[in-house]
């Protein structure tokens, strides 16, 4: 149960009628003045949707208050409904951006690996792609402060699905299919079919157990965090192990 929380519907009206007057005053004709108005109402909105990240991820949708995102945000309760509508749209809006945070990051890694396969390529390039494809996710999982609440929100979604639980299946499983069907290609295995599956949820967890494991490992190697060296480590240890397990050797480019 939320543990606190408003009706958006009746006072929807009294909402937009206050922004009006509290809000939106007549704009001057300066241009410089409107861009600045704008600037700050999209400040707003990413605000609300970080806050609302964090406290969806913390209590999922059922147990977010939104009068702790709006307070959190710096915002007044009324900005929720003016910038998204509800809290079902909010909760949609930050399953969104998560998924465009994620996807500006490992992206063009599925789409370059995607495109390779409707082709003709070999063992190693089957093999190096796959590491493209888990050495973004390391970068991005672990070198980003905002990242691990990304985690986390996929994490509650997972424990938890809500309405929203497309949105990111949606992405992931288009991340998930071209991996699976890269280590289909490496392990001759049918890429529809269970088995493949299987394995490559497998081998993705030799990276995603750092993503959510991250604190666990941080306390027993006695740091706050995970630093840059650290992911050089695990980003090696975890190339060792799916060399063991596709039965090709990772080639160093570098």
């Amino acid at each position: 149960m939320e543990r606190s929380e408003f009706d958006a519907s009746p006072i929807e009206a009294i909402v937009f009628d206050g922004l009006e007057r509290a809000e939106e005053p007549a704009l001057p004709a300066s241009r410089h003045y409107r861009r600045a108005r704008q600037d700050r109402g999209a400040e707003t909105r990413h605000n609300l949707l970080i806050a609302a990240l964090d406290v969806f991820g913390r209590y999922g949708f059922e147990g977010a208050a939104t009068r702790d995102i709006a307070k959190r945000a710096g915002a007044n309760l009324a900005a929720i409904v003016y910038h998204f509508g509800s809290k079902d749209a909010l909760h949609k809006a930050v399953a969104e951006y998560v998924v465009e945070q994620m996807e500006s990051r490992i992206g063009d890694s599925i789409d370059r690996a995607a495109k390779a396969l409707t082709g003709s390529i070999d063992r190693p390039t089957a093999r190096s792609l796959l590491q493209g494809i888990i050495d973004v996710h390391i970068d991005s999982m672990l070198g980003e402060a905002e990242a691990e609440l990304w985690g986390r929100f996929i994490m509650r979604e997972q424990m938890e699905p809500s309405s929203t639980f497309d949105v990111i299946y949606d992405f992931m499983m288009k991340c998930q299919s071209t991996t699976t069907e890269l280590i289909a290609f490496l392990l001759n295995l049918d890429p529809h079919s269970e088995e493949a599956t299987f394995r490559s949820f497998a081998i993705s967890g030799q990276f995603v157990i750092f993503c959510v494991a991250r604190p666990m490992v941080a306390k027993k190697l006695g740091r706050d965090t995970l630093a840059c060296g650290d992911r050089d480590q695990i980003r090696r240890v975890v190339a060792e192990h799916i060399d063991l397990l596709v039965g090709e050797t990772l080639i160093n480019e570098g």
